[in-house]
């Protein structure tokens, strides 16, 4: 009983703890270090069920009533990524595939023969070097519709099912950062696709810069959305869905993929007893037009991001 009611009072509090810093983030937007604490919400509801539990076997009601009352809060934030979402439309389906390869990975041919059996419309690869973009150009079946490898990790690829007409741009976001500007059909729509991979938030500077390539990448959707394209924003936004850097999306009328289908975590590829702290920051955000049919991550293939997969359709009317 001890040992329960010592377990569970330090959950709640530890937990307790990082929800207050996390909206704490929400005031202070500056304060970067605040936000870390938002991207764990998952693992806080998952310890606050448990510290509640334990809690009521050791009588401690008081405790345990605020462990509910905090997990009340995580659960409304996550709740809404396990809600359905809007169905797709019995029409064409467009399949893209995001993968932040990693540059230092050697995994090229797993990873090749991972890409080459998905059946993918579209492949989008971030962190790719010169090695990789030989990889990417030799990936059978498909068309280079753009490429600028780089030394750093921010090097960038596309990938177009070989005879699918498209459109591709190399542009620049959040002050000199590569992020691939690609146009496919789907049916009679236009789509607009932005791959994106951001800088990382481990200091102020590129937490700034992150969410400013985020706010660029949403003033970006609603620009297309206004020449009569159909955005799609995807890639390794380095930030969670509870992030103070994600309400623009929304904003730009932007809805998550992961609607109805949960929090799909793709990153940290950690040994496996430290798996349960990943957390999603490969995303794929599209325009209400359309609706996420399918959506998943991928196995571990030598980087520490997983692939997404995504299968898009018009949303059902």
């Amino acid at each position: 009983m001890r040992l329960a009611s010592a377990l569970g009072m330090i959950l709640v509090l530890g937990t307790g703890i990082s929800s207050v810093l996390g909206l704490a983030a929400w005031l202070w937007p500056d304060a970067w270090v605040l936000d870390l604490f938002n991207h764990f919400r998952g693992q806080a509801l998952v310890a606050l069920a448990l510290a509640a539990g334990l809690l009521l076997v050791a009588r401690r009601r008081r405790w345990a009533l605020a462990a509910l009352a905090l997990a009340a809060l995580d659960l409304a934030r996550v709740a809404p990524l396990y809600l359905p979402g809007p169905e797709a439309d019995a029409g064409p389906r467009l399949r893209l595939v995001h993968f932040n390869v990693l540059s230092s990975n050697r995994e090229r041919d797993a990873v090749a023969d991972f890409l080459a059996r998905q059946d993918a419309d579209v492949i989008l690869l971030q962190e790719v070097d010169p090695r990789w973009a030989a990889t990417a150009r030799a990936l059978p079946g498909y068309e280079v519709a753009a490429l600028l490898p780089r030394a750093d990790n921010f090097g960038i690829a596309a990938l177009v099912r070989a005879g699918r007409p498209f459109e591709a741009t190399i542009r620049e976001l959040g002050g000199g950062l590569p992020a691939i500007d690609l146009e496919v059909d789907l049916g009679a729509r236009r789509l607009a696709i932005l791959s994106v991979h951001t800088l990382p938030p481990v200091s102020a500077a590129y937490a700034g810069r992150r969410d400013q390539m985020i706010a660029e990448a949403a003033a970006w959707a609603s620009a297309r959305r206004a020449e009569g394209r159909t955005p799609v924003v995807i890639g390794d936004l380095n930030a969670t869905p509870f992030s103070v850097a994600f309400p623009p999306l929304a904003a730009a009328g932007l809805v998550s993929s992961q609607r109805g289908f949960g929090l799909q975590p793709s990153w940290p590829t950690a040994p496996w007893y430290l798996r349960a702290l990943a957390i999603p920051i490969d995303h794929c955000l599209h325009d209400p037009a359309l609706a996420t049919a399918a959506r998943e991550v991928g196995p571990v293939l030598g980087s520490d991001h997983r692939p997404l997969l995504v299968d898009l359709g018009e949303a059902a009317r």
